[in-house]
């Protein structure tokens, strides 16, 4: 466990990454940018992360912004909805906690938004409190290390429970938020999901994954996601997700124009034919999800940014 620890120290002390919310580390400034590295690459979040603080430079300010006005800031960083959900933290924390961010991920994990990885990843990252944040390169590097497995997905409660005591037991003293940066640059870098620079590792004498990986034929990693629900389009399946960001997007640069379900498709979709059916269902789910109004009339369909 120390060798694990000071190894990936070590290893970050010399490598470390120099990312904007690592400068200025307050709660605020860690709350927006795990939010938007949920599902977003490192450099697209980096083009935002100032951009949105300069709208919004306090948790009050978020807060008492309109939902329409979050969600058309949130453009460029898809799955919209966590833009609902960041405003609503921000409301519930102004209103609850005098606009304190909580601490502790007790408290954190009450609030909307944040599920077991971001509580401990507020309270790591802001606080400095030893709070496992474990996410899927945590996740991989640690039973990669310990276990000799190539495992990056959630494993049974069990297999959690004994990975979430692991982790706590390897954050070294007061060091909980250099840790958890080493960790996740060690995982973007080094052991990479696809292709682990094994044979460069520093921790590769101790590990229990590297001498049984072939880096050169990448004989044990192959990973096989579930197909998300989607539709083809030019012969390649594409997430119902991207449709639903794409028409985010194109409401935000066309609000209150009116048009037919067939214009919008083709505004969406590049072989758009026949499927305003399935349009409608993706509409109607965007404003189930409070995202998104429309209203039907004379054969066109009207759409806003929900206020």
């Amino acid at each position: 466990m120390n060798t694990f620890s000071h190894g990936i120290l070590e290893w970050y002390n010399n490598n470390k990454r120099d990312l904007p919310w690592r400068t200025d580390n307050s709660p605020y400034r860690v709350l927006i940018s795990e939010i938007m590295l949920q599902q977003t690459q490192v450099p697209r979040v980096i083009e935002k992360f100032h951009e949105f603080l300069m709208l919004f430079p306090t948790l009050r300010n978020l807060a008492n912004a309109s939902k329409a006005d979050v969600i058309k800031a949130w453009s460029g960083l898809g799955y919209n909805r966590r833009a609902l959900l960041l405003h609503k933290f921000a409301q519930v924390v102004v209103e609850k906690h005098d606009a304190i961010i909580p601490s502790t991920p007790e408290e954190l994990i009450e609030l909307p938004g944040i599920g077991p990885y971001a509580a401990g990843s507020i309270a790591s990252f802001a606080f400095n409190l030893p709070a496992p944040a474990i996410d899927v390169n945590v996740r991989r590097i640690f039973h990669r290390y310990f276990d000799g497995k190539d495992q990056g997905k959630l494993g049974s409660k069990e297999e959690e429970r004994v990975l979430f005591s692991v982790v706590k037991d390897s954050i070294p003293d007061n060091k909980s938020c250099d840790f958890h940066n080493a960790l996740m640059d060690f995982g973007s870098l080094v052991c990479k999901r696809n292709t682990p620079l094994c044979t460069g590792c520093p921790l590769f004498s101790s590990c229990k994954f590297g001498p049984l990986y072939d880096q050169d034929k990448a004989t044990l990693h192959k990973v096989i996601k579930a197909k998300e629900k989607g539709v083809t389009e030019l012969g390649r399946h594409v997430p119902n997700r991207i449709f639903r960001g794409r028409i985010v997007e194109w409401v935000r640069k066309n609000e209150n124009v009116e048009i037919s379900v067939t214009d919008l498709g083709s505004q969406i979709k590049k072989d758009f034919n026949k499927e305003e059916e399935w349009l409608l269902m993706l509409i109607t789910k965007l404003q189930q999800d409070h995202l998104l109004t429309f209203a039907e009339k004379n054969g066109s369909i009207k759409l806003e940014i929900a206020k």
